[in-house]
């Protein structure tokens, strides 16, 4: 091989990594997104319970 189909070979290796890299950020971000979506629902609906009781 040479020196530059290895460089090629490595920056696509690279490229890779990255999308690899950018694909589990946005995991971890729908994940954050879910569980905040979550807590909002639990509040909420805690807050129904609370204005029923007090009816």
């Amino acid at each position: 091989m040479s020196g530059e189909e290895e460089e090629e070979e490595e920056e696509e290796e690279e490229e890779e990594e990255e999308e690899e890299e950018e694909e589990e950020e946005e995991e971890e971000e729908e994940e954050e997104e879910e569980e905040e979506e979550k807590e909002r629902n639990k509040r909420e609906e805690s807050r129904m319970e609370n204005m029923k009781g007090k009816n």
